[in-house]
């Protein structure tokens, strides 16, 4: 539970935390529009460089937010890959690889090693498998003798490499900027700034209450499920099924004996969430005060005016064709 940074609020006193969340909420919008706008790398390192600086102003531990990196991490090496190797252009590095009997039973020996190992070091797995690629690639080069089964080469292009490295930025930026978000502001705050900002669309026909009632339990729910979770996944360890072993048939199996029992245990909150709601008389569509009373401040002007000047000059020099 404590990996999951999103739907979580971490209570320090910091000038984010005492933002208003409508002013949090329409900052981070237009933050997170400016940064699909900006195209330079060194412009995205320093968007990339002033969201870290908001972090350190928050007082919340640099672990939080690398624990939401993490879960990210698969997506972003996918997306290098993509971008290295297939993002035609002007050749930047050229390596040529033979493969012969000699380093093949070297990389198969590796590949056993490995196999072999992941039991012992669990949480390495990843970098025991990334080494074991570079080995790979390696033995590839140093031993060229012998019966030679195939040869190729692989290019690295400077579109690809500028490419990979803008769009990791910025992934990472965007990540960080909604982590900031959560964090920072308390769920039915961030609620209620969401109604608050949404109350025009009731012109329209637009139920806002209902649709940010609907946003509040689901972000409420978030923690409890992931808890309920870890609980049938302790009962299910005590009964001999260790969710890391196995085939992949025999790993879809543990996996639906995790989510039977969770549908469940949803569908019997939301019951009984309902049969409260309607013994305390919500009406949904009825008008009601909140407990949560939002009022701007000089600091909410400030900081609102700050960024939509800063979308504005951002535009603006996207127009006059400037290589932001």
């Amino acid at each position: 539970m404590n990996n999951i940074v999103f739907g979580q609020y971490y209570n320090v006193d910091s000038w984010l935390h005492r933002l208003d969340p409508r002013t949090k909420i329409l900052g981070t919008i237009f933050l997170i529009i400016s940064l699909f706008l900006l195209e330079n790398t060194l412009m995205l390192a320093i968007a990339l460089t002033a969201t870290l600086i908001l972090i350190l102003s928050s007082k919340i531990p640099l672990k939080k937010f690398l624990q939401s990196l993490k879960m990210m991490t698969t997506l972003l090496l996918i997306t290098v890959f993509f971008q290295l190797f297939f993002n035609r252009g002007q050749v930047l590095l050229e390596r040529h690889f033979t493969l012969n009997i000699i380093n093949l039973s070297l990389i198969v020996l590796l590949f056993l090693l490995f196999i072999f190992l992941r039991k012992i070091f669990r949480r390495h797995r990843f970098f025991l498998f990334l080494l074991l690629v570079i080995l790979s690639f390696f033995l590839q080069t140093i031993i060229t003798e012998g019966v030679i089964l195939a040869s190729y080469s692989l290019r690295i292009y400077q579109e690809g490499l500028y490419s990979s490295l803008k769009v990791v930025i910025r992934i990472i930026t965007l990540i960080l900027l909604s982590s900031l978000l959560t964090l920072t502001t308390k769920p039915t705050d961030l609620n209620t700034g969401m109604e608050k900002l949404a109350s025009p669309l009731k012109r329209i026909g637009i139920k806002v209450s209902i649709l940010s009632m609907m946003i509040s339990i689901a972000l409420r729910f978030i923690p409890t499920l992931i808890n309920e979770a870890g609980r049938i996944l302790k009962a299910q360890a005590s009964r001999g099924i260790d969710f890391k072993e196995g085939k992949f048939s025999q790993k879809v199996t543990q996996i639906i004996s995790l989510l039977v029992p969770m549908f469940v245990i949803s569908y019997r909150r939301a019951y009984e969430l309902a049969d409260a709601m309607e013994a305390r008389g919500y009406i949904p569509e009825a008008e009601r005060t909140s407990i949560s009373l939002l009022r701007y401040r000089a600091r909410d002007f400030i900081t609102l005016t700050f960024i939509l000047l800063l979308f504005v000059l951002i535009i603006t020099l996207k127009v006059m064709n400037y290589a932001l």
